[in-house]
């Protein structure tokens, strides 16, 4: 699996990309995450994020760390704009993520209308990929969307029941969560945060987009659960402080809060 990879699994799996773009606004939280796969910490993600009962926005910034940014070269900004309908649904106006990835720059750019995704930018082309059909595209999101109305559902309605299609540009993904149920914060990576959360469960997995001939397809598509810790904190509401997720190449991935502030 490329790093690219991770950092999209990273983004669908969590809640790190959730922002807004003013230096300050009301409710607006900055935090600070770290990735560790098998232990080793191989990411660090900034993030900024604000949800409004009107609607959303935010950006990421994800690095390498520790002794893989000895060896590897990457800095992805990514960022999110939509709103939220009546029923709580997400309406996306605008996914865009770009930077250094595997060598190469990269860009993805999604604009939305009608409920659907058009990609206007995708440098350099995933020549080798299958095509997704443009029958499968209405009424999906883009990953960060899809993180904002869980968000939204468990602050409004105390629930985050509810399945989603997801693409990303060059994936389709389909994520089914539920809960949520209360339980411990794991603790082990120097976690900012312990004691009671509410914890969501997960499952997500590929539908469409898979490399031509990958060895690796029937694993890509096969179910990969995951969970995520949301914890009330003074000033803040509830932030995600824990995110867990099995990844069928790479194995167990957890993203931990290093720290969240208002700005």
């Amino acid at each position: 699996m490329t790093f690219k990879a991770l950092v999209a699994g990273t983004a669908l799996a969590l809640m790190t990309g959730l922002g807004c773009s003013p230096a300050r606004a009301e409710g607006q939280v900055n935090a600070a995450y770290a990735v560790y796969l098998k232990g080793f910490h191989v990411l660090n993600a900034q993030a900024s994020y604000q949800l409004q009962p009107w609607g959303y926005g935010g950006s990421t910034q994800i690095k390498p760390a520790g002794l893989i940014s000895w060896f590897v070269t990457m800095d992805v900004t990514s960022r999110v704009e939509g709103k939220f309908t009546p029923d709580g649904s997400v309406q996306p106006v605008l996914f865009d993520s770009g930077g250094i990835s595997r060598g190469k720059h990269r860009h993805v750019r999604l604009e939305f209308s009608n409920d659907t995704p058009k990609v206007t930018d995708l440098q350099p082309p995933e020549t080798d990929r299958e095509p997704i059909p443009d029958s499968s595209l209405p009424h999906t999101v883009d990953t960060l969307s899809g993180m904002a109305r869980l968000l939204h559902s468990l602050v409004t309605t105390g629930k985050c029941d509810g399945s989603q299609i997801v693409f990303d540009g060059i994936r389709l993904s389909e994520m089914v969560v539920y809960g949520p149920t209360v339980a411990d914060i794991p603790q082990g990576q120097d976690e900012a945060y312990s004691g009671q959360a509410l914890r969501c469960d997960f499952i997500g997995r590929q539908l469409a987009g898979f490399v031509k001939d990958s060895p690796n397809r029937a694993k890509l598509a096969a179910p990969q659960p995951g969970a995520v810790w949301f914890k009330k904190i003074d000033g803040l509401g509830a932030v995600p402080v824990r995110i867990e997720f099995n990844h069928p190449k790479l194995g167990r991935v957890m993203v931990v809060m290093q720290h969240a502030v208002a700005p």
